[in-house]
């Protein structure tokens, strides 16, 4: 399996996590490709470089503005989960759901819908993950693992970010940022500022909530969390990104400093078109 470096350590438990590779064997030439849970073909990393023209790729996610990029695209908005989406496909092949497959698919439940906290946590979530806990999947040991297991360099990290939050527009606009800069004095590295924005999301009366991450001096990642009437995916689809309505990102090519000013004038005028009335 292919999958873009780094991951956060907490999921070096799954089944299978020593199989995963970021680039593609020497000599391989593949002919059919999968992609699982990517927008588009850029968040894919740069292995997608190494593809051959001539490969049959099949796209499967569930962002509602994925770019279609595959030669076959199985697109699914109402799914919580990619994982979701690949349980109901094994089960229309007639394959059996082994114990180590009902973790990763559990996991993968478990992961898009926050703990089961977000607004995508529909009935169809909870029963599939019901499902996945009897065929083999247990919660109170994945929910350790993936919650309760990170290294001391993520809560340094995760404070010295937290220290440069700003909240504006009375409350209904917060936002941070993760410097190089953080990442060394933490002894860090970017993936574990995963959890990052949602500590942001979690302020009583927020509407909007948004992670800078500085990448190189001249590309900047952003996060973005939607509590109100703001479109997340239309938010960041204005800077080549998406995602979902209340959960969405995008890669700047400009340094943090600008980006900063582009998305947050972007992100109040959002906020005002959306709910002027306040």
């Amino acid at each position: 399996m292919l999958i873009p470096p780094p991951l956060p350590a907490m999921y070096t438990f799954l089944p299978g996590f020593e199989d995963i590779q970021a680039e593609p064997p020497h000599g391989v030439d593949p002919t059919l490709v999968l992609f699982f849970d990517s927008g588009n073909l850029e968040r894919s990393g740069s292995a997608v470089r190494q593809i051959a023209s001539h490969a049959t790729l099949v796209n499967i996610d569930h962002h509602p503005s994925n770019s279609r990029f595959g030669d076959i695209n199985v697109i699914d908005p109402d799914a919580s989960a990619v994982g979701q989406m690949v349980l109901e496909m094994l089960d229309h092949f007639g394959y059996p759901i082994t114990p180590t497959m009902a973790t990763n698919l559990y996991v993968a439940l478990l992961t898009d819908t926050g703990g089961f906290r977000h607004e995508n946590t529909t009935p169809r979530a909870l029963e599939d993950a019901a499902r996945l806990a009897r065929l083999g999947a247990d919660p109170g040991h994945i929910a350790t693992q993936v919650y309760k297991m990170r290294p001391e360099t993520t809560l340094k990290l995760s404070g010295l970010a937290l220290a440069t939050m700003r909240v504006e527009m009375e409350g209904r606009l917060a936002w941070a940022n993760v410097t190089r800069r953080m990442l060394r004095e933490a002894n860090a590295a970017m993936a574990e500022s995963e959890g990052i924005i949602d500590t942001l999301n979690s302020i009583a009366g927020l509407e909007l909530a948004i992670l800078f991450k500085e990448v190189q001096s001249d590309l900047t990642k952003i996060s973005v969390r939607s509590r109100g009437a703001v479109d997340a995916a239309a938010l960041c689809a204005a800077f080549g990104g998406g995602g979902h309505i209340r959960a969405a990102g995008a890669e700047i090519e400009r340094p943090m400093e600008e980006a900063v000013k582009l998305v947050l004038a972007a992100a109040k005028e959002a906020i005002l078109a959306a709910s002027p009335q306040r």
